[in-house]
């Protein structure tokens, strides 16, 4: 990183981080400490009237990058007693440490507030580059769930992030369970779901508004489901929720990974809806590859015609005995049991959904048209 880099970094420290700088040093002596930059100027001190204002020992302690004294025999206009001690980064004076005070009293404590400042520099530096890294996955996946991106900026982004475009990779989105996922925060499961991340050279993760998107490399598949209990785990602690995933198929390069990003959406959908486990693969999907496809309208125009003049009510009892009936294959013995009717009681109920729908239960062709309507009226309802 060149000095220039370094300074315009410093120069732009977020005041509040600089300000926690500050107050981490105070605590260690009791003296009045100043942060100062790379052109002399203090961005944090315990005395916050100090602020913006420059210092000549500042200056020359970056330029000799050594420990500048202030005292009767060594004086800067406006200037303290104290010493100010150059901050390396990289074998550069990045910033100074200012402690005020006699100098016999303060000299002291010099290298050892010069080395916990560089720690606590180095320490945020790291903190700013992996925060810049996190914003430029969140914007490369955000480009790539698109069925018609930019190419050249999502070029760009990989560029800078050292990701291949052109390793096939398969798409999983995740989400929390919850009546409002709008109101939850992914932000606490970062940093554990980035660790987990760590042995994935060649995937990488994106937190995308409510959902939580991964491209996983193909050769990395058979890790997928340790991965993804390990994750809702992780979210169960922190979120009190699990998360559960839904995975597209694997495509050959990043001009089709939205492909498979819209079929991981498809099936965490039905996931959703089935509450079947934590991963439902696109491909292990069965009926909800059918019904998941059909576009709302059409869908609520086969349960308008099925169940119409009938009211929420009548609907939700009808769908109680059905789903008992396709639960015990048919059997009307079976299927009073469980619904604590007697049989003529439930042939009676099954007659009167055949009356008011004009679809017969026992009758085969019926009963395809009765499965489909009741299972998409359920499945757009909690969709």
């Amino acid at each position: 990183m060149s000095l220039h880099k370094i300074a315009e970094a410093l120069m732009n420290l977020d005041p509040k981080i600089a300000e926690t700088i500050v107050n981490n040093l105070k605590d260690v002596i009791n003296h009045e400490i100043n942060l100062f930059d790379t052109t002399g100027t203090i961005i944090a001190s315990t005395d916050p009237a100090r602020i913006g204002t420059t210092h000549e020992g500042a200056r020359l302690a970056i330029e000799t990058q050594q420990p500048v004294p202030i005292d009767s025999e060594h004086q800067f206009k406006g200037a303290k007693h104290g010493i100010n001690m150059p901050v390396m980064f990289q074998d550069t004076a990045a910033a100074v440490i200012g402690i005020t005070g006699e100098r016999a009293e303060v000299e002291p404590f010099g290298n050892v507030i010069k080395k916990m400042t560089e720690i606590l520099i180095r320490e945020n530096r790291d903190h700013v580059e992996r925060y810049d890294r996190r914003v430029r996955v969140s914007n490369l996946a955000g480009i790539l769930k698109l069925r018609h991106h930019d190419e050249s900026l999502a070029a760009y982004y990989a560029s800078m992030l050292r990701v291949d475009l052109d390793i096939p990779r398969l798409v999983l989105v995740g989400r929390a369970q919850a009546e409002d996922d709008s109101a939850l925060d992914y932000n606490g499961l970062y940093e554990m779901f980035h660790a987990r991340f760590e042995s994935f050279k060649t995937s990488f993760f994106a937190f995308l508004e409510r959902d939580i998107c991964l491209f996983i490399d193909v050769r990395d598949e058979r890790r997928i489901s340790a991965l993804v209990n390990g994750m809702s785990d992780d979210a169960k602690r922190i979120l009190g929720l699990p998360l559960i995933f839904g995975a597209g198929r694997a495509e050959h390069s990043a001009s089709l990974y939205w492909r498979s990003y819209d079929e991981a959406c498809s099936a965490l959908e039905w996931l959703s809806f089935e509450q079947a486990g934590t991963l439902m693969r696109y491909e292990d999907m069965d009926l909800g590859l059918i019904l998941s496809s059909v576009p709302r309208d059409n869908a609520m125009q086969l349960v308008g015609h099925v169940f119409r003049g009938l009211s929420d009510a009548e609907i939700d009892e009808f769908q109680r005995v059905f789903d008992a009936y396709v639960r015990h294959n048919g059997s009307i013995v079976h299927c009073a049991d469980e619904l604590y009717l007697h049989k003529n009681t439930l042939q009676n109920r099954l007659n009167k959904i055949a009356e008011k729908t004009g679809y017969n239960p026992r009758k085969l062709s019926d009963f395809t048209v009765l499965a489909l309507a009741f299972k998409l009226r359920s499945y757009h309802t909690v969709a």
